[in-house]
């Protein structure tokens, strides 16, 4: 119901609305659908190329940013190795069997080398050195000399007895900063493990170190080892658009220092966009390569892993997809704006282009309101276009066809009452006709003539119900009346006697079917029947069709000779059954008509199928021809 109501209230607006509107509304909107079909897809591929080259230049930049910024970490596990491997720093560290100066002096020495190894290291910001060797003597200075235990207790302490060396996350020292460092294990001539060195980093030296390349510092950047494990966090997803507008190096590092967190540290920061499993998934090839992932809250992500660097550890950096396709979608707007104003630009032509159009349109509306008024000498004159030409000659040919038409329509008026007054004229004959007929059978009844006087009755009521006042329909009943009377003259007059029967329908009997139907095979049975006995015998049924009530049917039967053999209705002489057949077709259609055939006992047999026709209503239908 409501769909039939939108479609209603549509057509309503589209029948109040001007042609000029329409043509222009739908070029525009059609305009406007292509316009953004086309920015879109355009938009689209530029965009999916772009980001893609965007994407590889990225990770180029990452390789390099791995290749070169990784440079100090064969540094440092060198200086860790060389205090590892110094034969004088292991020989120091054998204290069994020596006295307290001894093991005083010992140390002192110990913290000479780290001293030493610290000056000469850049990039480092302590060498410390873990050993229960010293653990009996008690110094006044400080020096970077430490009892075990000290370290015991931290979380990867553990992962390093599984190892040789590793590196490690640390927690933050009294400066505040977080560190990151390298442990090796030290061992003596036996085999025992007797030390462990450790070098921290901070966290600002391995930043500046991809200082001159700000462009790595956007987004998130993790420090990956080889198992996975985040190493460093420098930057912030959600710091993106500040470190792209600062410029300066120094600073970039400084706020990605200052925003990145240690693994298992308590401070609280941006967690990494990805996790330790899709790391190990996607970097267990030792090949670089970049996906898309959807973020928590920024939305989707740009995740760029590089190539391994020479200890196997890698960078990872995530950066909003909104921040690198900003400028295609600032370039889009620019296309999407141009491409409005071209449609206004094209809307303004197309009005003034469809307004040329519609002028002539409003010239015929012009002349056929004339014409509607009776100004029958209107013309409109031929346009540009051809269908406007041929709407034109079309036009002009139909005004000049009324003109004739109403010169003709004043002729047939004129012709029509000169034909209604000879009509006139003419009814008088046959009521002179009739009056003498019936002034003839009152005579013979003067004369006691009863089978005269019988006879001209009869006859009176066959010319009366065969005119019928020049209808040319009339009821079942006075058809059948018309036949009762043509067969009472003929058995009169015939040397044989005529066995008439009817059986009709009763809801027939009032159907109108056109006049003199029956008449013609009753005389032709008459006529041509011979039939064997001595009597004629005719029998007529009139009924609807069985499961087709809107169909009556005819059926005259008799007792006569039937048809001769190969005989045809098409290649009949007799005027009579021809022209009841073609009666029928003309006034209701070439599916009704006369159908004749030899019985099955004999004598012939006439079928009429005609329409069932019971309103005066229904009739006119029938004889104005809408139902043919």
């Amino acid at each position: 119901m409501g769909k039939r109501r939108l479609s209603l209230f549509i057509n309503q607006k589209l029948q109040q609305s001007k042609l000029t509107t329409l043509m222009v509304t739908c070029f525009i909107a059609f305009n406007l659908l292509l316009v953004s079909i086309i920015v879109w897809l355009a938009y689209q591929s530029f965009s999916t190329v772009t980001f893609t080259e965007i994407s590889k230049a990225r990770l180029a930049l990452l390789n390099e940013s791995t290749r070169r910024g990784f440079d100090f970490i064969t540094g440092v596990t060198g200086t860790a190795y060389s205090l590892a491997s110094n034969r004088d720093l292991t020989n120091l560290l054998e204290t069994a069997g020596t006295g307290r100066l001894t093991q005083i002096h010992q140390r002192r020495e110990l913290a000479k080398i780290l001293d030493h190894t610290l000056v000469v290291s850049e990039g480092i910001t302590s060498v410390e050195l873990y050993t229960d060797a010293f653990n009996g003597v008690t110094v006044t200075m400080a020096d970077r000399i430490f009892p075990v235990d000290t370290i015991a207790g931290d979380s990867w302490f553990a992962a390093l007895e599984q190892a040789d060396a590793a590196w490690v996350p640390l927690r933050e020292n009294e400066s505040g900063h977080s560190l990151v460092g390298y442990a090796q294990r030290i061992f003596d001539s036996r085999g025992g493990t007797v030390a462990y060195v450790l070098i921290r980093l901070s966290r600002e030296d391995i930043v500046r170190r991809f200082a001159d390349m700000p462009m790595v510092l956007d987004g998130q950047v993790l420090l990956v080892d080889t198992a996975g494990n985040v190493v460093m966090q420098m930057g912030d997803a959600d710091q993106t658009k500040e470190s792209d507008q600062n410029s300066n190096g120094n600073a970039a590092a400084a706020s990605a220092a200052d925003s990145s967190l240690p693994v298992g540290s308590s401070t609280k920061g941006t967690l990494p966009v990805v996790d330790r499993d899709w790391i190990r998934t996607h970097a267990e090839h030792n090949e670089d390569g970049f996906e898309v992932v959807s973020g928590n809250a920024g939305g989707a992500q740009l995740v760029l892993y590089s190539k391994p660097a020479t200890l196997q550890w890698r960078l990872v950096q995530t950066i909003p997809v909104h921040t690198l396709l900003s400028p295609v979608r600032y370039a889009g707007w620019q296309v999407l704006g141009i491409a409005v104003v071209g449609l206004l630009c094209s809307a303004v032509f197309a009005y003034l282009f469809v307004r040329r159009i519609v002028r002539p349109l409003r010239q015929l509306i012009k002349r056929m309101r004339q014409l509607e008024k009776g100004d029958f000498e209107t013309r409109v004159q031929l346009s540009f276009t051809e269908e406007y030409a041929h709407l034109a000659y079309g036009f002009n040919h139909m005004a000049s066809r009324l003109t004739e038409l109403m010169d003709q329509v004043k002729e047939e008026s004129r012709a029509k009452r000169e034909a209604q007054t000879s009509l006139l004229e003419a009814q008088i004959k046959p009521h002179f006709l009739y009056n003498t007929l019936d002034m003839i059978h009152w005579r013979a009844l003067d004369y006691e003539a009863k089978d005269i006087s019988r006879m001209i009755v009869q006859l009176s009521k066959l010319l009366r119900i065969g005119l019928s006042g020049g209808r040319m329909f009339i009821k079942v009943r006075d058809e059948l009346e018309h036949a009762r009377c043509y067969v009472s003259i003929q058995a009169e007059r015939l040397p044989f006697s005529i066995d008439y029967e009817e059986k009709i329908d009763p809801r027939v009997r009032g159907c109108y079917i056109p006049k003199i139907v029956l008449q013609p095979f009753i005389e032709n049975a008459v006529m041509h029947a011979h039939p064997q006995e001595e009597n004629l015998r005719i029998r007529v049924a009139i009924s609807e069709e069985i499961g087709d009530p809107s169909q009556v049917f005819i059926r005259i039967m008799d007792n006569g000779q039937g048809l001769p053999a190969e005989w045809k209705l098409e290649d009949s002489r007799g005027i009579g059954v021809r022209n009841v057949h073609q009666r029928i077709q003309l006034y209701c259609g070439k599916g009704y008509g006369v159908d004749l055939y030899t019985g099955s006992s004999g004598g012939l047999e006439v079928t009429i199928c005609l329409p069932r026709i019971e309103t005066e209503e229904q009739l006119n239908l029938w004889l104005d021809g809408e139902k043919v």
